[in-house]
């Protein structure tokens, strides 16, 4: 068994605090922890899902065997690194329980040059060498040489000629989210995203998006601005479902020719979602 202590800082739901602490654990096993009182609050076991108030302490006895793979291995070479991280573990944070950290143990040198959100799986790219850092961190500073594409299942049946290609967002960091604007505003930055409707699916729509800039929630906020937010999205949307239906899911390369990357350009890579099924 491990264990991890924690103290929380918001008002919040027991299981929900595990989750955030422990992303690798599904809503089941952290459901069966508390059955078993494999958590302590403030030094007593507890047997229910009870609220938490700040400052709460919080123990938790668990099996990491049970923990669920957080990622698979997609493409390496000498210079770069290319995985499928899965939803719910942050690419980098403040602590070790992270995509970063754990990488770290099997590449020495690997860094990251770009992210995705913790609630997104999908395709993410490490550097393996200063050399390669340096280029990849230039090529998503430029939006040029890397292709990035999401498929995204919205609620709705998309009406693709209301969406606006460039919107204007502004990062509220004490809420953790963005605010759009359709008009260039003071606070603003551009975001740019392309939407293509793949398929309807009933009620809903699957949209392909390929990001031109790259932006926090860039995705997830503009399409929710127009009525469409992404299923299983509890912050753009009101869905309190786990997964949210956006994934990475796909790469392409196309750098200078003279770009010691360059050789990348013959490769994409492709993964299908998890949820598609």
């Amino acid at each position: 068994m491990q264990k991890l202590e924690f103290v929380t800082n918001k008002n919040i739901k027991l299981s929900k605090a595990v989750i955030d602490e422990l992303p690798f654990l599904s809503k089941f096993q952290i459901k069966k922890l508390i059955e078993k009182k494999d958590i302590k609050v403030n030094s007593t076991r507890v047997k229910e899902d009870l609220i938490l108030n700040i400052g709460d302490k919080v123990t938790v006895y668990y099996n990491a065997k049970e923990s669920k793979e957080w990622h698979n291995l997609v493409y390496s070479d000498n210079n770069i690194l290319i995985v499928n991280k899965r939803a719910g573990i942050e690419v980098v944070s403040e602590n070790d329980r992270d995509l970063l950290s754990i990488l770290g143990k099997e590449y020495p040198g690997v860094a990251p040059v770009h992210r995705i959100d913790r609630n997104t799986e999908g395709l993410v790219i490490f550097s393996l060498n200063k050399d390669a850092e340096k280029e990849l961190l230039q090529a998503f500073k430029t939006r040029n040489g890397i292709i990035k594409k999401y498929a995204l299942l919205v609620h709705g049946r998309v009406d693709i000629s209301k969406i606006k290609r460039t919107i204007y967002l502004k990062k509220v960091s004490n809420l953790s989210k963005v605010w759009i604007s359709e008009v260039k505003t003071s606070g603003y930055e551009p975001a740019v995203t392309e939407f293509n409707i793949i398929q309807y699916l009933g009620d809903n729509t699957l949209l392909e998006a390929k990001l031109i800039t790259g932006k926090t929630h860039q995705i997830r906020a503009h399409i929710a601005y127009y009525g469409y937010p992404i299923v299983g999205d509890n912050k753009y949307g009101k869905d309190e479902e786990n997964q949210m239906r956006l994934t990475a899911n796909y790469l392409s390369f196309n750098f200078n020719k003279n770009s010691n990357l360059s050789y990348l350009n013959s490769k994409n890579f492709e993964i299908i979602p998890s949820w598609l099924n």
